[in-house]
């Protein structure tokens, strides 16, 4: 067995893709299999039996090949799902974490939406206020008249907005909601790689040779 990090285990992966992909181009033309004439030998080998053994060589180096990167896959693959990482403030696992980093533009989507959504009624809400305070105003002087006193105005205000005023329903308290998520959003961008790093280089995975 030999004991590697997570991170050279990754590295290994990528040569391991580049050799599969060289060792498959050996299995071109008639490496594997040949068309020849009764009793000939298939061009460029020195006999049949060189044909044969250097067919079965290559085959079985492009099979150990993959045969190698599936049980180093599977490594990285078991130990992600049991090595624990904290980003952004919360516990996951690294392959919660590497598909964190894939759905996270979902979480930008949906906070997008709430912000366009907030703040177009917060400017609604503020339009509103004034055309009340334009009526309210116009009420005043119809009612009360310029030398209205300012405990008069209130009283009528007061019953005013109690009839016809407007407000803003927030059950969810919209700007704590949309100022928590892009906390986590940015924290979790800008931390994300750094930590699967660490932990890749700190993590061991047994590989059999």
């Amino acid at each position: 067995m030999t004991q590697m990090t997570v991170t050279d285990a990754l590295a290994e992966l990528t040569l391991l893709e580049k050799r599969i992909n060289a060792a498959k181009t050996t299995l071109e033309g008639n490496a594997l299999i040949a068309v020849v004439e009764v009793g000939q030998v298939p061009t460029g080998y020195k006999s049949r039996e060189d044909h044969t053994s250097q067919a079965r060589a290559s085959l079985q180096r492009v099979n150990d090949l993959i045969s190698r990167r599936r049980t180093i896959k599977r490594k990285i693959v078991l130990s992600n799902a049991s090595t624990m990482v904290t980003i952004a403030g919360e516990e996951m696992t690294v392959a919660e974490a590497i598909e964190m980093k894939n759905f996270i533009v979902f979480h930008k989507t949906v906070l997008a939406t709430i912000t366009a959504n907030y703040t177009r009624t917060c400017q609604e809400f503020k339009k509103a206020q004034i055309r009340v305070k334009e009526r309210l105003d116009k009420l005043a002087m119809e009612v009360l008249g310029k030398n209205a006193t300012s405990e008069k105005y209130q009283s009528l205000a007061d019953s005013f907005l109690g009839r016809e005023g407007v407000e803003l329903l927030d059950p969810l308290h919209l700007a704590e909601e949309i100022a928590r998520q892009l906390s986590f959003v940015e924290e979790f961008e800008s931390t994300c790689d750094r930590v699967l790093s660490i932990s890749n280089a700190r993590t061991t995975v047994e590989i059999s040779d």
